[in-house]
């Protein structure tokens, strides 16, 4: 990569906080690195979240250019990969790449595959009480064994920055609406799933890959939040295509 680096933006999913990048993004510090907050997620619980993905981009887009005004590369999971899909298609030109992990669109899976079934029952069961969900979220989308250090500080995460049940449903609803495009917004753009994913199907990611013409990597094993599970392969993944980016 010749001349100064990209600003890597990191966007995480749905009612998940730069806080649950685990410090993923610190693994690319010979990088300029944002990591964003959605308003009613984690460092800003105590706000409402924007209704539509659309509303969401524009106040992550605000976030960032406050800090830098040079070109960008996305690095999304989830709901994130909605919200990046929204930048580029909306501001093409301030977009130099994008990454985009286990995510999905409504017009391109079927609402089951999105989200499965029994996990979305096991979410809203929890519906009002923060821990049990917490706990919940971690065994749907984590594969590897988790030690009670890690769950002892999300938990207590989870205690300081409580969620507001509004901005959980805004959020799912939102997510749930979401319609990419059908051809790419940009033209360097990279996808990532998890075989192992037992919250979203696999195969959603791989459709908008397919659709796009985009490349596509498949961890065998992890689950939904892959940069968690598997840090070290998906290091290495970004880091080879970020070379070409």
């Amino acid at each position: 990569m010749s001349g100064a680096r990209p600003t890597l933006v990191f966007l995480r999913g749905l009612i998940r906080s730069r806080y649950h990048w685990a410090g993923f993004p610190q693994r690319f510090s010979d990088y300029p690195v944002i990591e964003a907050e959605l308003p009613g997620n984690g460092y800003r619980y105590d706000e409402l979240t924007p209704t539509t993905i659309p509303a969401m981009m524009l106040e992550i887009r605000q976030q960032v250019r406050s800090q830098v005004d040079g070109p960008i590369v996305l690095i999304a999971i989830s709901m994130g990969g909605m919200i990046a899909t929204e930048w580029a298609r909306q501001f093409p030109e301030e977009i130099q790449a994008m990454h985009q992990i286990n995510t999905s669109l409504a017009n391109l899976s079927l609402p089951w595959e999105r989200m499965s079934a029994s996990g979305f029952f096991r979410l809203m069961a929890c519906a009002g009480r923060r821990l049990p969900l917490e706990r919940t979220i971690y065994s749907q989308t984590i594969n590897r064994e988790i030690d009670n250090g890690e769950v002892t500080q999300w938990l207590d995460f989870a205690k300081a920055h409580p969620l507001q049940w509004r901005n959980v449903f805004v959020q799912l609803i939102a997510a749930s609406r979401y319609r990419g495009p059908l051809t790419s917004p940009i033209q360097d753009v990279w996808f990532y799933n998890a075989a192992g994913d037992r919250l979203v199907r696999p195969e959603c990611t791989e459709r908008i890959a397919l659709r796009w013409h985009k490349p596509l990597i498949t961890h065998l094993t992890a689950g939904h939040d892959l940069p968690v599970d598997a840090p070290d392969w998906l290091e290495s993944q970004l880091r080879q295509n970020l070379s070409h980016g």
